[in-house]
């Protein structure tokens, strides 16, 4: 001990015992040593260095000393004392070979701090000068693969717990040195040392939630290391794990993190309905009225608390997404995955995971819980590409016709076609699929709310509402154009699989005419504004297309004839205009050119209809598997070539050319069916109009009307049908006219469509909306983008975790 002259100035001082009178500070020897270390002083100068070394590293590492020590330190002063930094990096790896298992701890944790540290200054040359001032030039490449040999060799070895955690941390560490994953050039290592057997070693043997999720989290970060430049050793081995007992642990560990992720929202607002608190608010919020409102007090720290949610926990969606995508054994395996919720602290039999609250019943149901509350508060630039991630992994999901069994509860058929399908679906499941009903808390705390389900209801219901939640409150100047498409897809894609599947799912379709006739009358408001973007005139075609597609084929997927009565309704009171303005906007041909109105169609006079914004009510009709009304709707004609542009290079429009009107891809919209909709039952208003001058017409009156005279109606066959068909590999066909499997008489049956890999219908390519997910050049800056956030946020978890979690030292082997 000596007399304090030199360590930390602008930090609270590491004393052994304070002053008191004349005596003199006394502080501990691994402040004294390093405070030599840090001022350019050699401490073990005149000493053994073999002992020396050996003596520092059996001392306890004061953690909290040595980061705030060095972050004092600049650039310019790390640099000055490199020789000091050198010698304690090659000393402390060295020490990782130690026979001495507290020796080992104390140099890993010596190298997480100092790693820590010097990472987080700005070098001018990053990884030139942080190998300099760790290694030196010379020794870089034997020091850092000596490192990481040793680091597998602690996570394959029977070491105890709390060195493996130490040696995961060091290696999440070294992975998140540089917030560009790809520009940190010490992850090459990592690519000629591969880790994976090590990771997942560790990751079969834990039992924390915790632990296994930073060990998912990092092996997914190194799976996104310059993936795109090389062939990733990391995602390979991803894609080719077919361990079930290994795939679900890793369902377990995702949906478990999803569901505290939720909770975490919860937290900061209770919007269970069912609640005693929320109750008792709602009761007394309404006897006060406007005398007092508490919640009305609390907003700006309510939203201050959403806009710094999600949690850093959500880096998990990174794995998620390259597992989910590119193995297809693990996505059966997380549909099938169901936890039976539990009030304590259990052990799960299956996984050996510690369970310490409730988790969601099955790994889809709270997958989607929790992407309704990131969805719908997507208000900040960090939410924004997990958002985009997360819809993402929702497109994929969707894009799989083995997914629909878990999704929709598909019966087996007598009608051979769907039975062929059925049975391939199951087989992909195997036979013990879960059923997909259940109760899924869905984000109710941004008006306007979606209307709550009663009881349980399929996954595609709870899907869809999760979808419609995001575009309802996304809606706004500076939206992504990105997402938009992706929702729309998502849309697009269930519904042509609900036409193949003959699916007919109970949900308020109401709520989807509503909220897509506001995405069209907003995109039209804010024409001027989207203009500019390359993406916006695909999003307006394929918003545009998805209506058309409801209107022509609505009775193949309603669940009763009031669900499509109600979209008749929504196009007669909105009319044409806002769909031709809006194509007009965004210089969208349409054809064929829609007919000139009759002279009775003026609605600037006499003649506008003020309707309700929606039925008030529909008319009484039967659920699933009722009747077909009488009389059967006609389809004329057959369907007209694609309107899509056959290169490939024209499918959409990027940066680089998006200034080039002649390279822009051909967009070509068929407003036919939607125009006949409109004047069809316009026509039939107005003259029950003439006829009754007496009396008004109201939206139930409306929608007797459209009722009566819905068999009569006339649409001609949608293309776009046979795009959809081709592109669904392994599902029955989308062909046929509306008496297949709709509300009329006919018993038409459906065909199947060419096989994989055939070309589409003419040789043209398929809907713009219907491409397909693949990680395109186009999708490498967003992911580049997204790494980022993911650095950042599982390099915070990763210190929270170690901070909260405390385990005793032990030389035995965790069991």
């Amino acid at each position: 001990m000596q007399e304090m002259k030199v360590g930390p100035t602008s930090s609270a001082e590491y004393l052994l015992r304070r002053q008191q009178g004349q005596k003199m500070k006394l502080k501990e020897k691994f402040v004294e040593i390093y405070d030599m270390f840090l001022t350019g002083q050699d401490p073990a100068q005149g000493k053994d260095p073999e002992a020396f070394w050996d003596e520092l590293f059996l001392i306890k590492v004061n953690e909290d000393y040595l980061a705030s020590s060095l972050r004092q330190l600049s650039e310019d002063q790390l640099l000055a004392i490199k020789d000091g930094i050198n010698s304690i990096f090659l000393h402390a790896v060295q020490t990782m070979r130690d026979p001495m298992p507290q020796r080992r701890l104390h140099a890993m944790q010596t190298l997480t701090v100092v790693l820590g540290e010097i990472f987080r200054k700005k070098f001018h040359n990053w990884s030139f000068d942080v190998i300099h001032l760790l290694t030196g030039l010379s020794h870089a490449d034997l020091v850092f693969r000596t490192l990481l040999q040793e680091l597998c060799t602690i996570l394959d070895s029977e070491e105890s717990l709390q060195m493996q955690v130490v040696a995961l941390r060091l290696a999440i560490a070294l992975t998140c040195g540089n917030d560009n994953v790809n520009k940190n050039s010490l992850n090459e290592y990592f690519m000629q040392k591969d880790m994976f057997p090590s990771l997942i070693k560790f990751f079969v043997k834990v039992d924390s939630i915790e632990l296994a999720f930073e060990a998912m989290s990092l092996l997914g970060l190194l799976a996104n290391y310059n993936k795109y430049e090389t062939q990733n050793p990391y995602l390979t081995s991803l894609a080719a794990l077919n361990d079930d007992v290994i795939l679900q642990k890793m369902a377990m560990v995702i949906a478990h993190t999803c569901d505290k992720m939720r909770t975490s929202y919860t937290e900061v607002m209770d919007d269970d309905e069912q609640s005693t608190v929320s109750k008792l608010t709602s009761a007394f919020s309404y006897v006060t009225g406007m005398l007092w409102n508490p919640k009305s007090q609390d907003i700006s720290v309510t939203d201050e608390a959403f806009a710094r949610l999600p949690d850093g926990r959500v880096t998990v969606l990174l794995v998620f997404y390259d597992l989910i995508y590119t193995n297809k054994r693990f996505l059966r395996i997380f549909l099938n995955h169901s936890s039976s919720s539990t009030a304590g602290a259990t052990k799960d039999n299956t996984t050996g995971l510690q369970l310490n609250q409730e988790v969601s019943e099955t790994g889809l149901g709270a997958f989607l819980s929790f992407s309704s509350y990131l969805l719908q508060h997507n208000r900040t630039h960090r939410s924004s590409p997990y958002t985009h991630l997360c819809l993402i992994i929702l497109l994929i999901l969707v894009e799989d016709s083995a997914s629909y069994p878990h999704l929709c509860n598909i019966p087996q058929s007598q009608d051979p076609t769907f039975a062929n399908v059925a049975n391939a679906a199951s087989m992909a499941f195997g036979a013990n699929a879960p059923i997909s009903t259940g109760v899924i808390r869905l984000c109710r705390q941004r008006q306007p709310v979606l209307p709550k389900f009663k009881g349980p209801v399929p996954m595609a219901a709870a899907l869809l509402d999760v979808i419609l939640g995001f575009l309802k409150h996304n809606m706004k100047k500076k939206m992504q154009v990105d997402c938009f498409r992706i929702a729309i897809a998502i849309i697009f894609n269930m519904t042509a699989r609900f036409k193949a599947f003959r699916v007919r799912l109970p949900y308020h379709w109401v709520e989807m005419w509503n909220t897509l006739q506001g995405l069209v009358k907003f995109l039209q408001a804010n024409a001027k504004i989207f203009q500019n973007q390359p993406e916006a005139r695909d999003l307006v075609a394929e918003t545009i297309d998805l209506v058309n597609y409801f209107v022509t084929f609505g009775d193949m997927i309603m669940p009763d004839p009031a669900s499509l009565y109600a979209l008749y309704y929504e196009i007669v009171r909105s009319g044409i205009d806002p769909f031709t303005d809006l194509a007009k906007e965004f210089s969208i041909s349409v054809q064929p050119p829609l007919p000139a109105p009759l002279p009775h169609h003026d609605l600037t006079s006499r003649n506008r209809l003020n309707l309700a914004s929606s039925p008030v009510s529909s008319p009484p009709e039967s659920v699933i598997g009722s009747p077909a009304p009488p009389g059967s709707v006609s389809v004329l004609g057959s369907p007209p070539p694609s309107p899509y542009h056959p290169n490939p290079s024209f499918r959409s429009a990027s940066p680089s050319n998006s200034h080039h009107h002649q390279q822009q891809r051909v967009i070509i919209l068929s407003l036919a069916n939607i125009n006949q909709v409109y004047t069809f039952f316009f026509s039939h208003l107005l003259a029950w109009r003439d006829a009754n001058p007496t009396r008004s017409l109201g939206p139930d009156l409306v929608s007797t009307i459209i009722k009566d005279h819905y068999q009569d109606l006339t649409l001609v066959p949608n293309a776009l049908d046979s795009f959809l068909s081709m592109r669904q590999n392994g599902t029955a066909g989308l062909g046929g006219g509306r008496n297949s499997g709709g509300y009329g008489n006919g018993a038409g049956s459906l065909s199947t469509h060419s096989p994989a890999g055939s070309s589409p219908i003419n040789g043209l390519g398929p809907h713009p909306a219907w491409d397909g997910y693949t990680e395109v050049p186009g999708k490498v800056y967003f992911f580049r983008q997204l790494t980022r956030w993911i650095v950042s946020d599982f390099r915070s978890i990763s210190r929270q975790n170690a901070s909260s979690v405390a385990l005793p030292f032990t030389s035995k082997a965790a069991s």
